[in-house]
């Protein structure tokens, strides 16, 4: 799943369907999993929610190595909002200037995207049909709170509050690296910050989302129960 993103187009896909899939399948299928600033204490009792790396770093949830290796082999789990507006999903595409700019995408995935499947995206005006419609608007709030989870770590990140980690499992004497390149925040340098830094982002609730974080760490290893 996710390797035939395409940007939503009417032209391109004013023909095609979509037949809905299991949220546990799409789950299992993806180990790293894209929330919402809000998603934070859904995922932080069942999941490690660490921060991504790279430019756009924001918080993710970690769900599993494999489709078989995963929390979602235990039933009646949080499933993030990624996973329920698939086929759906925002990706950024650049404009005529270069800009970023959110766009929604389909994973266009034969085994559910296609002429001859359920459910139909657009009608014959271009617009979006009930059910793709309704994915589609989860896939918009979920955008706009992963902006606001993005500011977050940006600012964290200028303040130096980011430790890279990777997440590394012993299988039969040998020590291997599952997850590369992740970020989790720096408990001692954080309790170190001014009292007016500390006192804003307590004002704007950060503080109980850090310390979400913070405690999630400790489910790695339900990451390794099958």
């Amino acid at each position: 799943m996710y390797k035939n993103i395409e940007v939503l187009d009417k032209n391109k896909h004013g023909g095609v369907k979509f037949d809905e899939v299991a949220e546990v399948t799409v789950a299992k299928n993806i180990g790293v999993v894209p929330i919402g600033v809000n998603e934070v204490f859904d995922m932080c009792s069942i999941a490690p929610v660490i921060i991504s790396a790279g430019d756009s770093g924001e918080f993710v949830a970690f769900t599993g190595l494999s489709n078989t290796t995963t929390i979602y082999n235990n039933d009646n789990l949080y499933v993030p909002k990624f996973i329920k507006a698939y086929p759906f999903l925002n990706i950024d595409a650049k404009d005529e200037k270069g800009n970023p700019n959110p766009v929604i995408a389909i994973d266009n995935n034969q085994e559910c995207v296609g002429t001859n499947k359920k459910n139909a995206i657009l009608n014959k005006k271009g617009e979006p049909e009930k059910l793709a419609a309704a994915k589609m608007e989860i896939v918009r709030e979920l955008n706009s709170y992963r902006e606001i989870s993005k500011k977050i770590v940006q600012e964290l990140k200028s303040k130096n509050l980011l430790e890279k980690k990777d997440f590394r499992v012993n299988a039969n004497g040998e020590e291997k690296i599952v997850l590369k390149e992740f970020y989790t925040i720096n408990r001692d340098e954080l309790v170190k910050q001014d009292d007016k830094t500390l006192a804003l982002w307590a004002r704007k609730g950060w503080m109980s989302i850090i310390d979400a974080h913070v405690k999630s760490l400790g489910n790695f290893e339900k990451l390794l129960v099958k």
